[in-house]
């Protein structure tokens, strides 16, 4: 995997606790409608050297975007933590706070979570990874993942 996005992409800042109970609450099944990749005009082979097999919506060459722009549409916003909560807007179509549009997140749990773009989450393997990385706060996950999928977009 790569990164293509440049420092003004935006992030969402949590603490390590925070970000695995984001990330059990992103992991479970039905919660994310998908993870979306635009791509501008031109800029195709900078996203397939870095993302190989993933994939992408390209932007039309009269759009007025010119860097990458990675979404997460949920299906499901209820019990929205605080963080996520904060970062929602309207998007996706005419779905009211179901689109979490930060960059700099997004391709941070594509690369280094096992999230991907247009697939739904592997919670098996999120787990594995989170499990790995911030043994401590494994918990944390769980109770993410367990948070029941209400608030139906």
């Amino acid at each position: 995997m790569g990164y293509v996005l440049t420092g003004r992409a935006m992030d969402i800042v949590t603490s390590e606790e925070e970000l695995c109970y984001v990330l059990g609450y992103l992991a479970r099944p039905g919660r994310i409608k998908y993870i979306e990749a635009q791509v501008p005009y031109g800029k195709e082979f900078v996203f397939m050297n870095a993302y190989p097999g993933a994939d992408f919506d390209k932007m039309k060459i009269t759009s007025d975007k010119q860097s990458f722009q990675f979404r997460i549409i949920l299906n499901y916003n209820g019990d929205c933590p605080q963080a996520l909560e904060d970062a929602l807007t309207s998007g996706g179509g005419p779905f009211y706070k179901n689109c979490i549009s930060r960059g700099r997140f997004v391709e941070r749990i594509i690369n280094e979570y096992g999230f991907e773009f247009f697939n739904t989450p592997n919670p098996i393997m999120i787990r594995n990874i989170v499990h790995r990385k911030h043994p401590d706060f494994i918990e944390d996950f769980d109770a993410g993942y367990d948070v029941p999928l209400t608030g139906r977009c």
